[in-house]
This record gives C-alpha cells, sequence and structure tokens, in this order.
C-alpha cells in the first residue's frame, strides 16, 4: 500500500485542524515509555520480545505526534509509514526497516512470537537512532 492509497481508502484523511494538544501527549507519552524501558534495560537480555514491541510502540506514537501537528489522522501502522515517507523525507527514517519492524511487532502482538536477544542487539541502535531523530523533530514542533 502506498500513500495514494492510503487516503484513497480513507485510513489516512487530512482533517485541516492541526491537534497540538494532542501532539503533546503522543510526545510525553512517548518520552514516558522510553524512560520506562531505558530504566529497565539489564532486563533486555531476558525479554527482548518486549523491548523490541515497546520501542515500536514509541515510534508509532511519535509518528502519530508529527499526524497531529499537521492536521491528520491514520487508522493504520502501515499508512502512518507511508505518510512519513510520503510528507517527511527529510527526516531520512528508513521506511522499509520500519515496514519490516511492523510486522515483526504484528507476530509478536498477534502470535505470540518470541525473539532473540540476539535479534534486540542487532537492532536497537537503529531503533535508539529513529526514536531520537522522530523526538528531536516532535520537540521542535511542539515547543512552537
Amino acid at each position: 500500500m502506498n500513500f495514494n492509497d492510503c487516503v484513497c481508502e480513507n485510513i489516512l484523511t487530512e482533517t485541516g485542524e492541526k491537534d497540538s494538544n494532542k501532539a503533546k501527549e503522543l510526545f510525553a507519552f512517548a518520552q514516558h515509555k522510553l524512560l520506562f524501558w531505558n530504566e529497565v534495560e539489564e532486563k533486555s537480555q531476558k525479554y527482548p520480545s518486549l523491548f523490541l514491541e515497546g520501542h515500536y510502540e514509541i515510534i508509532k506514537e511519535l509518528i502519530m505526534a508529527i499526524l497531529a501537528l499537521e492536521g491528520w489522522i491514520c487508522s493504520n501502522h502501515e499508512c502512518l509509514f507511508q505518510y512519513l515517507t510520503e510528507k517527511k523525507p527529510e527526516l531520512e527514517v528508513d521506511f522499509k526497516y520500519l515496514d519490516e519492524f511492523r510486522k515483526l511487532r504484528n507476530k509478536i502482538d498477534y502470535h505470540g512470537t518470541k525473539v532473540s536477544t540476539t535479534l534486540w542487539e542487532q537492532n536497537k541502535l537503529k531503533i535508539q537512532i529513529t526514536i531520537k531523530t522522530l523526538i528531536e523533530y516532535v520537540k521542535k514542533r511542539v515547543a512552537d
């Protein structure tokens, strides 16, 4: 599915109203979750599936904050990433990676798939960079 498909199917909808309060709430919640995961980092060896799923949720909420700031809403995660790809290429977020991450998260959430500590370790840096990029972007805009 591409950006135009998402819009045509009303999965991505431009509301015309920028919702900075919603963006601030989503941003604060994402930061709260990140603080939690950072505080329990030593548990990642034992619970890698939870760490991957938890960090995915942070990314999702940060992107939802971006949409709220821009006056958009979205009803699925794939189209969230399509929005980012189409409307925010300057962020240089790897859409293909996010889409693979989405599929992995779905396997964890909907099928109970457990992942290895190695998989968490292999993805940790890219996830952290993605989160940092999104936080910096949202932080500048919610302060305005």
